[in-house]
């Protein structure tokens, strides 16, 4: 019992071992998935014990959005669940973690501008049905929570929850701008189209929020 536990404990390791390696190739260079051999060389591991956990490189970066995904939820769910005092005090705190989170994984974003044209093509549809159920039952914890911290018929937080990711997405696509862009809107002309996504998006958020929970 105790050899087959230290076996797993060794297995969950290498698979942790194997998305750190990911995440780090990925965010030194985000315009391109980096290959399986350069993983494993990240990782100190063997190209053919990367295979034994992922059978592509999309397999890793799947597994690593669905990782950051999870973990997001789970933030805000915790958030929620330790509410306290009045709801707009509740929001504020959930909007600041959720920005903070997005800090702390830049990555995050970018794996997620791939995952339809890229990733998710790469999947078989065991693997997607995998991957989207286990995002279903996150957003479903956590949307669970909103909905008890602020009083909300069942089923309304989630929804909250996706819209606001939804806005997060489309925002940071929006004013992602190539570098090529980038130098031509530095005129101050443009300055209408380029706000500040880290500060533009706790703004958006508050507003959306509010809006939301206002309406009949």
């Amino acid at each position: 019992m105790t050899q087959r536990a230290l076996a797993q404990d060794d297995k969950l390791a290498r698979r942790a071992a194997i998305l750190a390696a990911a995440r780090g190739l990925f965010l030194a260079d985000s315009h391109q998935l980096p290959s399986a051999a350069r993983i494993a060389e990240a990782a100190g591991l063997a190209k053919g014990t990367v295979y034994l956990y992922f059978r592509t490189k999309e397999e890793i970066f799947v597994a690593l959005l669905s990782e950051e995904l999870g973990s997001l939820l789970a933030e805000t769910a915790a958030v929620f669940e330790a509410a306290t005092g009045r709801g707009e005090v509740v929001l504020a705190r959930f909007i600041d973690h959720f920005v903070a989170y997005l800090d702390a994984h830049p990555e995050l974003m970018r794996l997620d501008a791939m995952a339809y044209s890229v990733l998710e093509q790469n999947l078989s549809d065991e693997q997607l049905r995998v991957f989207k159920l286990d995002l279903t039952h996150a957003l479903a914890r956590a949307g669970a929570a909103v909905d008890r911290a602020l009083g909300l018929p069942d089923g309304r937080g989630g929804s909250l929850l996706l819209r606001s990711y939804a806005l997060t997405r489309g925002l940071w696509q929006s004013l992602d701008y190539p570098c090529k862009l980038r130098t031509l809107l530095a005129d101050p002309v443009f300055a209408l189209l380029r706000p500040d996504f880290r500060s533009e998006l706790p703004q958006a958020l508050a507003e959306y929020w509010r809006g939301a929970l206002a309406a009949p």
